[in-house]
């Protein structure tokens, strides 16, 4: 799998799904999501077939956020095939995140919906993803993509 929008795409994911806080209202502010979260599945789902998806974080994978109260970010990504590292910033504003990649590449803005109830943070986002087994082929298509983290 080509990790080129996995990382960016997860990190808006993280940040995006619905965010609900321990008294029950909605929305998160940086203060609520500061910390170290570790990926417990990292989920792409075929839009064009959803019996069709695929769990990233497996054998050994880990995938981990770290979210700073200064509106900064490291994303990292750690498999046997591949290593990624990403920094950037993020700003929050009700249920919705938006983070910006400055490092090892700078990328567009990104918008997600964030999720959170105590310890546990899901990400959800529209993405793309190879479901192809051949790595020699290249052919995203549209998915959704569901990230469970846990602080």
């Amino acid at each position: 799998m080509k990790l080129r929008h996995l990382t960016t795409s997860a990190l808006a994911l993280i940040l995006m799904a619905a965010c609900t806080d321990a008294t029950g209202g909605t929305g998160v502010a940086p203060d609520d999501i500061a910390g170290t979260w570790t990926a417990t599945s990292l989920i792409f789902t075929s839009v064009a077939d959803n019996t069709v998806s695929l769990d990233e974080v497996t054998d050994g994978t880990v995938v981990t956020l770290v979210l700073r109260a200064d509106g900064t970010y490291t994303f990292t990504f750690v498999s046997d095939l591949e290593n990624e590292n990403e920094t950037g910033t993020y700003t929050v504003s009700g249920t919705s995140l938006t983070v910006t990649a400055v490092t090892p590449t700078p990328l567009d803005p990104e918008t997600m919906t964030i999720s959170r109830v105590g310890d546990t943070m899901t990400l959800t986002l529209d993405d793309i993803y190879d479901f192809t087994p051949d790595d020699t082929v290249d052919e995203e298509e549209a998915a959704t993509m569901v990230i469970v983290l846990a602080r």
